[in-house]
């Protein structure tokens, strides 16, 4: 299967990015572990405690999905499970601790050296204490909204967002009628990577003050298991932030582009 082909991206931060949020997760083997509090404090210290970046505690339930065959057909079950976030003084960055996985999540994201480096604190702290075996997924999602410039009708985002992407917006009957838009791409990454890209037109203000944004959510994972390491990991998640970046500005015109990055 033909794989993406994309330049290698550039790295130069925006000075009006529309990033929204990032979250990392990596699942490993489930941990039962996970729900000591013995465990979760000595997580808690290793991120600093209540000194540290993320001095807000607290235990936290997830219900997992399971599906197991049956003579009937499939049959399923919810299982609940426990785990630990950790949270900033503002919210804005939370660590979650759970059975199957673990995440890193931000909406005050500044740049990847940051989040890179929170990031790899983070796993090397988990394969000290939890001890996975094995890395089941890694993923990095980043979510875009694009607000500026600002848009009233769908039709114009033509010029900004690549029109091959645009599809039924650029409709003659279709797009006037559009109340809002999404498609979803599934894209082979290489090397065992891929991209599950959301994007559509967004309807947001009052019916006074229409105006339409652009949602760009692009997740990138691999999901070939292998034996989990803190420095396998990191490689990875490099080598998929590289990818997010190439498939978010392949999306998008030079001229948003442009637009993004501060020139008038």
């Amino acid at each position: 299967m033909p794989e993406l082909q994309l330049p290698e991206p550039s790295t130069e931060r925006l000075e009006r990015s529309p990033l929204e949020l990032v979250v990392c997760q990596v699942r490993h083997e489930r941990k039962l572990a996970v729900s000591d509090a013995k465990l979760a404090l000595e997580i808690y210290n290793g991120l600093g405690g209540q000194g540290g970046k993320y001095p807000q505690f607290n235990e936290t339930t997830g219900v997992v999905l399971n599906m197991a065959p049956v003579a009937a057909g499939m049959a399923t079950t919810t299982d609940q499970q426990h785990g630990w976030n950790y949270r900033s003084v503002d919210g804005t960055w939370t660590v979650a601790i759970m059975p199957e996985f673990f995440t890193l999540e931000t909406s005050a994201y500044t740049g990847w050296t940051d989040f890179s480096e929170r990031l790899d604190e983070l796993v090397r702290l988990v394969e000290a204490v939890l001890e996975p075996s094995l890395e089941q997924r890694l993923g990095l999602r980043f979510i875009d909204r694009i607000k500026d410039p600002v848009i009233r009708s769908p039709k114009e985002w033509a010029g900004w967002i690549d029109d091959r992407l645009l599809g039924p917006v650029l409709h003659d009957t279709f797009g006037p009628a559009i109340k809002g838009v999404q498609q979803v791409l599934q894209l082979d990454g290489g090397d065992n990577m891929e991209v599950l890209l959301r994007h559509g037109c967004v309807l947001d203000g009052s019916a006074e003050d229409t105006v339409w944004q652009y949602l760009l959510d692009h997740d990138c994972s691999r999901s070939q298991g292998q034996a989990f390491s803190a420095e396998n990991i990191s490689g990875g998640i490099e080598r998929l932030h590289t990818l997010a970046l190439a498939v978010f500005q392949a999306a998008i015109t030079r001229k948003l582009y442009a637009h993004l990055q501060g020139e008038r």
